[in-house]
């Protein structure tokens, strides 16, 4: 049986998305494998209201899947006002929405897909540099292996500018000029790359929502009855 999956983000560059995907149901990448898995960049304010969550959980009922995985970042402990309001709105729109999919009657076809709240401790730049060695990998260097550490706390800043450090790092060992030169602002795009790199087992263990995502998709969890774990 197919298990198709889409996750709903924020982020424009989201391909990224659907690599972590396939490396957490263990597919390869460059084939289909009878699965359908696509990433699509949530609207501003899609992701805090309840009528667009049912809308996006209705609308990939309708094509197909299986599984949909809303993420939002949380981008970080210093996150501005606006962002706080925006996890719990989020938070309780999906609650809302698993409520209103719990009322439905039992042959109602949206009770058949499992739905997923993912906040990204603290975005998708910290989920990557979960494996710095693959950082490196992705820029060319197979040799050098930065140091792993937790990363769910850094600051989406933070984040960019550890990523940047390594793909300078690799230019300097590798005398390649235009690694030498990319800026924290500059790693947005590097997102697939360094995703195609990640040993996501071991990427897992660095960041608890990453392994929670992972996880959910491993094992076609609810996200309504695993619900998003509080931060370690």
């Amino acid at each position: 049986m197919s298990h198709n999956i889409m996750v709903f983000a924020e982020d424009e560059l989201n391909e990224a998305y659907e690599v972590l995907v396939r490396k957490a149901m263990g597919l390869p990448l460059n084939t289909s494998a009878g699965v359908r898995i696509r990433a699509v960049k949530a609207r501003p304010g899609e992701l805090t209201n309840f009528d667009s969550l049912l809308d996006l959980s209705q609308r990939a009922l309708r094509s197909g899947i299986q599984q949909v995985v809303f993420c939002m970042d949380h981008e970080g402990p210093g996150a501005d006002h606006g962002r706080v309001l925006a996890r719990r709105q989020f938070r309780e729109a999906f609650e809302r929405l698993c409520i209103h999919i719990e009322g439905l009657p039992p042959r109602d076809p949206l009770k058949s897909v499992r739905l997923v709240r993912v906040e990204v401790h603290t975005c998708l730049e910290s989920w990557l540099l979960s494996d710095p060695p693959a950082i490196a990998r992705a820029a060319g260097d197979h040799s050098y292996t930065p140091r792993v550490g937790q990363t769910h706390r850094l600051s989406p800043q933070q984040a960019r500018q550890k990523i940047a450090h390594i793909l300078n790092e690799v230019g300097r060992r590798r005398a390649k000029r235009h690694l030498r030169r990319i800026s924290s602002s500059a790693v947005r795009s590097w997102g697939n790359r360094i995703a195609r790199e990640i040993d996501i087992e071991n990427a897992r263990r660095y960041n608890f929502s990453l392994d929670y995502f992972c996880a959910t998709i491993e094992r076609h969890q609810d996200g309504c009855d695993q619900t998003f774990p509080d931060p370690p």
